[in-house]
């Protein structure tokens, strides 16, 4: 950041936060927290929204919404979106009937999942959860894999398929998402399933430098979009 002309700051998420928000009067924030720190990252954007200054990066709502996988899943169904098949269940109580595995198990505001090849690994690993936690059964069909980045919704860092894209749009507008997101899809006979969001992707994730490189952009002009849209947001009050 500092190389492409900016005076960087660094503040640590604490109880001073929102008086060092005041008293530096940035132009902009680089929210680090909603990448690199999922322990209750998404309040972050609460101060930042009480200090009124842009910051890079999803709100409250899409944060939260985002990694609680138990609300997350039944607002995409009910919202028309294609996910693989899913429960969500309570520990401590018989298991539902008609799921497919291998399952992936999501415990909400979890980095990864895991994964589970029958009922007898699936009841294992409830029995030591607490009881009555709810906890979200994903399918996981065969399928070749498809990741489509959205930025201020639109494809990045290039077009892609419509019927890719449609869902991406709606889902990212249900959850209010703002800045860079990532819609992880299976390719399927009958239409995009999406199987994850991650809306908060690493910007330098190697894979993902990869593929901007490859539609001609490099590192320091994608930092310099990502500043750029926090403002536009901020500014159009997104």
């Amino acid at each position: 950041m500092k190389s492409l002309g900016y005076k960087v700051i660094e503040r640590d998420c604490n109880a001073a936060l929102l008086a060092a928000l005041r008293l530096d009067k940035p132009d902009v924030v680089f929210n680090l927290c909603s990448m690199y720190d999922w322990d209750k990252a998404y309040l972050i954007p609460g101060v930042l929204e009480i200090a009124a200054v842009p910051y890079t990066g999803s709100g409250i709502l899409g944060l939260s919404l985002a990694r609680n996988y138990t609300k997350l899943f039944p607002l995409l169904c009910n919202a028309g979106i294609q996910t693989p098949g899913f429960a969500v269940i309570k520990t401590g109580v018989p298991l539902p009937d008609g799921l497919r595995y291998p399952l992936a198990l999501w415990r909400d505001g979890q980095r990864a999942s895991l994964s589970m090849k029958n009922a007898d690994d699936l009841a294992w690993v409830l029995n030591r959860y607490p009881a009555s936690e709810e906890v979200l059964l994903l399918e996981q069909p065969a399928g070749q894999r498809f990741s489509l980045y959205l930025l201020d919704r639109k494809p990045f860092p290039q077009d892609c398929d419509l019927a890719y894209l449609e869902p991406a749009q709606q889902a990212y507008d249900t959850l209010e998402a703002r800045g860079l997101a990532r819609f992880d899809f299976i390719r399927s006979a009958e239409g995009p399933v999406l199987e994850r969001i991650e809306i908060a992707p690493d910007p330098l994730d190697e894979q993902f430098l990869h593929s901007v490189a490859s539609a001609g952009w490099d590192k320091e002009r994608l930092l310099q979009a990502l500043v750029q849209h926090s403002g536009r947001d901020h500014s159009q009050g997104v």
